[in-house]
């Protein structure tokens, strides 16, 4: 229990900070990091590397990840009562999303290419 109260309130935390200042980042990533940042705290007032901490979020963790596949439910059944919206609004959604994966291999090529330019050229200077 005490695993899912730490993520649950690391997630609270992340919900209310993001809403009281009107952050522009979601929530959840809040919560990730707050959880990150208890976990390296536990472990340096525990004084070891494999702390309790670690042991008890991460059997809840491993549980959430195991049902997963439920989580989704509400999402489909939210999809089935717009299916008419989507039906509408077909022909764009198929564009936006062919148009953004095109976009995003160019610039993962393009980002690519890049870094194996500056990296090789500077590993053919050092002999590498």
């Amino acid at each position: 229990m005490e695993g899912l109260f730490v993520i649950l309130v690391c997630q609270l935390i992340g919900e209310i900070v993001v809403r009281t200042l009107d952050l522009s980042m979601p929530a959840p990533a809040l919560g990730i990091v707050l959880l990150l940042a208890y976990l390296w705290l536990a472990d340096k007032r525990a004084g070891s590397e494999d702390g309790a901490a670690h042991t008890r979020v991460s059997g809840v963790a491993d549980t959430l990840l195991k049902n997963l596949g439920v989580l989704f439910v509400p999402l489909g059944v939210g999809v089935m009562q717009n299916y008419r919206l989507i039906y509408d609004y077909a022909g764009t959604i198929v564009i936006a999303v062919v148009v953004s994966t095109v976009v995003t291999l160019m610039v993962t090529v393009g980002a690519f290419l890049l870094v194996s330019r500056v990296f090789g050229a500077k590993g053919a200077r050092d002999g590498h």
